[in-house]
């Protein structure tokens, strides 16, 4: 009897064991039933919140606006709206990126928007890479280059100026080197296209009286070309020869003032030509022969707009000969004369 009842018991205590698991299993269950919705709900809701805020504030950078891209939330996997299986594991991991990387709201990112493409839209700043020399406009001071004389001579008589009845051939060939053979009007020309060359480079409008050694213009008829184009100034260039071998330097000549036609332009010519003497001194490291006012020349008495006339030196002297002939020394006293001729357009 007390094997059975004993038996009972075990029975009864194992129906009690046994129906409270049931129990709370079921409270288990039910429990799990009601919470894992609440967190899936919450979950998608963040992930709403999120793609909206991307797609509330789109914005394109180049590869090179790394700041403005760590501020905004990166996108969302593409299998986002799937459910179950990896694509809760992928909300996950955006989540926890994103806790890394908090998201900034959209009132704090707009500054940085509105910042960038500010810098994207602003136009680069140039800058000068020009040298020290770098062309600068001179708008209305055209620069007349008269290179001397021509291939042929014209002896025909041509009076001085319009005060006098004096008269002198129209123009002349010019000198011709010692040594070189070279004739001054070719000479004169090589020189005057470097000069035109750099004053061109320097923005300063330029215009000549030959081009060419086969012309046939009068001295008169170069002031004349000066005049008709109301040059700021005209240079005429020329080179110097003399009966010994031993004179050289260049001078710059200018008109007299005594010369009652001269008068207007007789200021201006000469601070010119102080100008064009200071340069050449200090281009060549030569004192030169100075300036020198001239009343007898045609050039000069028939201008209306101030003129000046550059010796270059002596081509009777053979040193000075073939140093005028040398590629760096013409380009020395090129740029001298234009230096001259800028500094005294800057004057007016």
């Amino acid at each position: 009897m007390k094997v059975a009842k004993n038996r009972k018991m075990r029975l009864a205590n194992i129906s009690i064991v046994a129906l409270t698991g049931c129990v709370l299993v079921a409270a288990g269950w039910y429990c799990l039933s009601i919470v894992v919705p609440t967190s899936k709900a919450d979950t998608s809701s963040t992930v709403s919140r999120n793609v909206q805020i991307s797609a509330a504030e789109p914005l394109e950078t180049p590869s090179e606006g790394g700041t403005l891209k760590s501020t905004l939330a990166s996108p969302l996997p593409t299998n986002a709206t799937k459910t179950k299986g990896n694509t809760e594991t992928n909300i996950e991991t955006h989540m926890e990126a994103k806790e890394s990387a908090p998201i900034t709201n959209s009132a704090a990112v707009q500054p940085v928007i509105a910042e960038n493409i500010n810098q994207l839209l602003e136009k680069p700043k140039m800058e000068n890479a020009a040298s020290p020399k770098a062309a600068v406009p001179h708008t209305g001071k055209l620069v007349m280059l008269d290179p001397g004389h021509q291939r042929k001579g014209n002896n025909a008589p041509e009076q001085v100026g319009p005060d006098g009845q004096e008269t002198k051939p129209k123009v002349s060939s010019g000198t011709v080197g010692v040594l070189t053979k070279k004739p001054e009007y070719v000479l004169n020309l090589e020189v005057s296209l470097l000069i035109k060359q750099e004053l061109v480079r320097r923005g300063i409008e330029v215009a000549m009286t030959r081009e060419s050694h086969d012309v046939d213009i009068s001295n008169k008829q170069r002031a004349d070309l000066s005049n008709e184009a109301g040059a700021a100034l005209t240079v005429r260039i020329h080179a110097d020869g003399d009966s010994s071998p031993k004179t050289k330097g260049f001078s710059v000549l200018y008109p007299s003032p005594a010369i009652a036609s001269i008068e207007p332009i007789a200021a201006d010519s000469k601070k010119a030509a102080v100008l064009m003497l200071e340069q050449l001194k200090r281009t060549t490291g030569t004192a030169g022969r100075g300036l020198s006012a001239r009343s007898d020349l045609s050039g000069f008495n028939w201008s209306k707009v101030p003129v000046i006339l550059v010796e270059l030196g002596f081509m009777t002297n053979p040193e000075e000969d073939e140093l005028m002939s040398e590629a760096d020394y013409q380009q020395k006293l090129a740029d001298s004369i234009a230096d001259g001729i800028e500094k005294y357009l800057a004057t007016l």
